[in-house]
């Protein structure tokens, strides 16, 4: 009998092992895809003279540093964060913790650029702790609710006209369902964006939030 539990054991272990290293390699396709994908598609978009990239974890994303040629603009950075596919046991925490592959976008601007207020458009739901604990200063802003599309957002502003941009924008997308956070923030003088990472959504999502950077 304890010779039979002993074969199941090693047969289940053998399995999981095997299934493993199937999903390592499949995982790792899979987001090289996306991450060779979505280099392409900002290069494109932002257009940089010059650009640098970290690697956060071979598989996982990167950080990447976007020199463009423009009077107002310092840099643009971008973050690009994946769901682990390639490890079968961790994958379900990360789907639970992190839930979906996430890319951030940021605008730099120079130290001559201002802005009349703050703006930020959140989706509910995004910060599981609220967006008292996300936002500095919330308590002296306006805050309103509104829907776009299927998506519930809250609207926390100084300006009426600075978050009318940021919903104009999200509204324009072809998916507008993507974006989590997107913020117009003048102490750090910048133009900040969180949103899922859908690849063919990518190139319509950084060509318009570069234009909105323009614009502000």
């Amino acid at each position: 009998m304890d010779g039979n539990i002993a074969i199941y054991l090693f047969i289940i272990i053998a399995l999981i092992a095997g299934i493993s290293t199937l999903q390592f390699y499949k995982g790792r396709k899979q987001n090289l895809m996306i991450l060779e994908h979505s280099i392409r598609v900002l290069e494109k978009s932002f257009k940089p003279e010059d650009k640098n990239y970290t690697i956060i974890g071979i598989y996982v994303g990167y950080d990447a540093t976007y020199k463009v040629i423009h009077e107002i603009i310092k840099n643009i950075k971008a973050v690009v964060l994946l769901l682990p596919r390639q490890s079968l046991l961790y994958m379900p925490i990360a789907k639970l913790t992190s839930r979906f592959d996430r890319v951030f976008l940021v605008i730099n601007y120079k130290k001559n650029k201002n802005f009349s207020g703050e703006a930020h458009l959140v989706k509910k739901g995004y910060y599981r702790l609220g967006i008292k604990r996300a936002i500095k200063g919330i308590e002296k802003m306006r805050i309103e609710e509104i829907n776009i599309g299927k998506s519930k957002y809250y609207l926390i502003y100084t300006h009426r006209s600075l978050v009318e941009k940021l919903i104009n924008f999200t509204k324009q997308l072809e998916d507008p369902s993507i974006i989590n956070h997107i913020a117009i923030v003048p102490k750090n003088k910048r133009l900040y964006l969180a949103a899922k990472l859908v690849p063919d959504r990518l190139e319509d999502l950084a060509t318009k939030f570069y234009r909105l950077g323009l614009s502000i």
